[in-house]
């Protein structure tokens, strides 16, 4: 905003601010608290082995060391997706869905 190309416009900083000094610090720490993604967060309940110490579900969704509780959503992916990530939730969702109704005590007609 400081350019003279942009004088002409009378623009007014108003983030990171015209306060901020121009240090690659200062703004590269202006941009991680400023920053922001469009992708929602996947991949924190890793999907693995009951005998691997950093996995959260089996390969039923089901949580490791806690009956009858599941993690059925965008959690269990291990990368982002390339595209939104609303289709291959609903897909967990559907096969999470399929694992409870085939656990469940009594079945629906």
């Amino acid at each position: 905003m400081k350019r003279e190309a942009l004088r002409r416009f009378r623009p007014e900083e108003y983030i990171p601010g015209p306060l901020i000094d121009d240090s690659e610090a200062a703004l590269a720490k202006a941009a991680g608290d400023i920053g922001t993604t469009i992708f929602h967060p996947v991949g924190t309940a890793k999907m693995g082995l009951e005998n691997d110490p950093l996995a959260v579900v089996d390969q039923h969704l089901r949580v490791i060391g806690l009956d009858g509780l599941r993690d059925i959503d965008a959690s269990v992916m291990p990368t982002i997706t390339s595209g939104n990530t609303n289709t291959p939730t609903i897909m967990i969702a559907d096969k999470g869905a399929q694992y409870v109704l085939s656990d469940a005590p009594y079945k629906l007609v």
